[in-house]
């Protein structure tokens, strides 16, 4: 069996052996150096990888054939290439240069989540920086989704995503029986140099392209969602039998209190439960119960290795992937009602104005009383009646209290909107419609948070009581402060829109202020998504460094064991806390996973949350293939050089509306007011414009919709949605 099975480490690993020789060496002498047969395969791979690092000019080749890292200044930042509209940018560790944008001109031969070496064009003091790709360290593994064309002497592989801004070569033999039109799974095999196409080849053919089932099917494979589980993780869930009646030793049975359960009308899982009582002069205490998931899901299990591969639940339009097997999941760890189940309990005791006075975590055993929804929730927040109405109300009540002070203390007031699709029986998309945030929703969110904060801050305490000079091993949920420039280029706009923002730094004051002035405004939705996007990412990291948007100094999450692997770990690491000081070998061995986990997760969250959105996207193309032709309303939320990005209002679906197409006046950019604006007519086109469409096409391979200007009394012919050839190479 060859020992190589991807050309992408291959390439790190020649680079890496290069570094270590202190002179040039051989074909031969190379392949000894990484264990590489000359009479296998893979001494192919490794010539033809060679071959293409000289061509890059990464690798030079000297006399008497021997090879070395090229002379050529390959001196940079290293980073993972990250494109966006046919530009590229890369993160360094910089704080002087923390972002380097990369024009395809400059890309050389790295594509989308490439590991690269990039160095600055030039510097520019309080401008964005612009860069060159000069090596390509590392290929990325993820899959290419793309539809198969011939234009008479070659096949292509013509990629569904934007962010691959070139299409692929594909060899006769690595069409694996493909044809043109169908929709395929391919993988990278090589790109020599800039000026030829990049070559791949076909892992899987899953049917016609343009076909709603196939194109959503094609998700699980893109983004590499496993399907099915493994049987030895099947039948390792299988062994686990209900909770009985007896309460085994060191829980608490809570199973007489009255405990209930809030989640949305269709939720299977229900991994968290609410509890309140009265202790006494005026504070109350909260109980927030979580599925005590690792209670069976132990470490190094089968169950375990797999939870962390998959790192999280993954929620596509038409079905959910989830982390732990059903039997798991949606029965033996789920708290429905009227079944004892383990739990792991967090209590805390509030004063009225929402001050944490105490705490304690316990292993429990829970039996809930009730299943709520939001709505049922919602209309006794509103009426006052229902089942367990008081419960339901002085939870109402904290609730608000907690959110006002969190609020106070530096927490960011953000409202997104969460699109929701109806399926027919199908699993076609019909009806879209928008999760609104209600007292309901706040309610269990602020319990919640609660819970995530104490548990986090519980790791001080544990610091003191062990009088030890660092935390405990963690993995803490972060969030960092805003990157500058991308905040200064929201406020731009938003300034644009005739917001009034304070001069000066900006901080989550100031931010909610922003916010509080677009409460009643029609571009309200615009000004909250420009301020959140302008937002670091949230990410699972073993060092704390706090949660901006939240405003909170620890933060980790705890709540959410059945669908996030972190919330798993943290589970374990408190359980072992319990016990006393962990060994100092011990404490290195948890100090490592906590790295490990918290790397592993915060890429697997990465790649749901971008299956998810892609997932939306073709549903939203797929159900406005049905309505080409139709006129609608809608609202600009987004302004390029090339056009305005439209959301379809009774749809929840953006479009776009491409400069070309607005054929009424000569239109230019305006960079300062972030418009388009026309010559003649002076008409403008601005974030939170309202603007009449029409859907012209609905492109379900590419998940793209185009709209053009509805007009008055012209009727304008839908694009037919036969497949048309966009082939596209690094000119077009």
């Amino acid at each position: 069996m060859p020992r190589i099975t991807s050309t992408r480490d291959l390439r790190s690993d020649i680079l890496d052996a290069l570094k270590r020789s202190s002179t040039p060496v051989q074909l031969l002498e190379l392949s000894k150096m990484l264990r590489i047969k000359s009479d296998t395969a893979d001494y192919d791979y490794l010539r033809q990888i060679l071959t293409s690092l000289c061509e890059e000019g990464v690798v030079q080749r000297m006399s008497r054939r021997r090879y070395g890292l090229s002379r050529r200044d390959t001196s940079g930042f290293q980073g993972v290439l990250t494109i966006h509209h046919e530009r590229g940018s890369v993160t360094t560790d910089d704080p002087d240069i923390p972002t380097i944008t990369i024009k395809r001109q400059h890309m050389s031969t790295a594509m989308d989540g490439d590991t690269v070496i990039v160095k600055p064009l030039a510097l520019r003091a309080g401008k964005k920086t612009n860069g060159e790709v000069v090596a390509v360290v590392k290929r990325s593994e993820q899959p290419i989704s793309g539809t198969i064309e011939y234009d008479g002497s070659f096949y292509y592989l013509v990629p569904d995503d934007a962010k691959h801004y070139v299409d692929f070569l594909i060899t006769k033999e690595n069409l694996q029986g493909a044809k043109p039109g169908d929709k395929v799974i391919a993988t990278f095999l090589r790109w020599e140099h800039a000026n030829a196409s990049p070559e791949a080849v076909v892992k899987e053919s899953l049917g016609q392209s343009g076909k709603a089932s196939v194109e959503f099917g094609a998700i699980l494979k893109e983004f590499r969602l496993p399907a099915t589980f493994p049987q030895d993780v099947l039948d390792e869930a299988e062994k686990y039998r209900q909770p009985g009646n007896t309460v085994p030793k060191g829980r608490t049975d809570l199973r007489k209190e009255v405990i209930v359960t809030i989640d949305p009308d269709d939720a299977r899982d229900f991994d968290d439960a609410l509890s309140l009582r009265d202790a006494g002069d005026g504070n109350l205490e909260l109980g927030v119960h979580i599925a005590d998931v690792s209670h069976y899901v132990k470490e190094e299990s089968a169950l375990d290795r797999e939870a962390l591969l998959r790192g999280n639940s993954t929620y596509l339009v038409d079905c959910v992937v989830p982390m732990l097997p059903e039997r798991l999941s949606n029965d033996i760890c789920s708290l429905v009602p009227n079944k004892p189940r383990f739990a792991f309990s967090v209590f805390m005791t509030f004063s009225s104005r929402g001050n944490l006075k105490d705490y304690r975590i316990e292993e429990t055993v829970i039996q809930s009383k009730r299943r709520f929804t939001y709505g049922e929730v919602q209309t006794i927040i509103e009426t006052g009646k229902g089942d367990h109405a008081e419960l339901i109300a002085k939870l109402h009540k904290l609730a608000r209290t907690l959110n006002a002070k969190r609020m106070k203390q530096g927490g960011i007031d953000f409202e997104t909107q969460e699109v929701k699709f109806v399926l027919d029986e199908q699993k076609r998309p019909i009806k879209a419609v928008v999760k609104t945030r209600t007292d309901a929703t706040s309610l269990v969110e602020e319990c919640m948070l609660a819970a995530n904060r104490t548990v986090a801050e519980h790791l001080n305490n544990l610091k003191k009581a062990w009088k030890s000079r660092s935390l405990p091993p963690y993995v803490y949920r972060i969030h960092d402060n805003p990157d500058p420039e991308k905040l200064a280029d929201a406020i731009a706009v938003i300034r644009a829109l005739g917001i009034n923002v304070p001069s000066g730094k900006l901080g989550p004051k100031e931010i909610n202020g922003i916010l509080q002035q677009s409460q009643h405004r029609p571009d309200k939705a615009v000004i909250h998504s420009l301020l959140l996007r302008s937002m670091a990412k949230a990410v699972y990291a073993e060092h704390n460094i706090g949660h901006y948007g939240l405003g909170f100094k620890e933060y980790a999450h705890f709540t959410s064991p059945i669908r996030r692997y972190p919330d798993l770990y943290v589970h374990r690491a408190l359980k072992e806390y319990a016990k006393g000081a962990p060994s100092k070998r011990r404490w290195a061995e948890l100090s490592d996973i906590a790295a490990r986990v918290s790397d592993i997760t915060t890429q697997t969250e990465r790649s749901a949350v971008e299956a998810e959105r892609a997932s939306v996207k073709l549903a939203q193309t797929v159900m406005c293939r049905e309505h080409l032709g139709e006129d609608h309303e809608g609202t600009v939320t987004g302004v390029t050089s090339f056009g305005v990005f439209v959301t379809i209002k009774d749809l929840m679906c953006e479009g776009l509306l491409h400069i070309r197409d607005l054929n009424d006046d000569y239109y230019y950019f305006d960079e300062k007011r972030y418009r388009l604006v026309g010559k003649r007519t002076r008409r403008m086109f601005a974030y939170g414009t309202d603007v009449r469409i029409r859907i012209a096409k609905a492109n379900v391979e590419k998940r793209e919709i185009d709209l053009v200007l509805a007009p008055a009394d012209a009727v304008v012919t839908p694009t037919p949605q036969g497949r048309e050839s966009k082939r596209r190479t690094r000119e077009s």
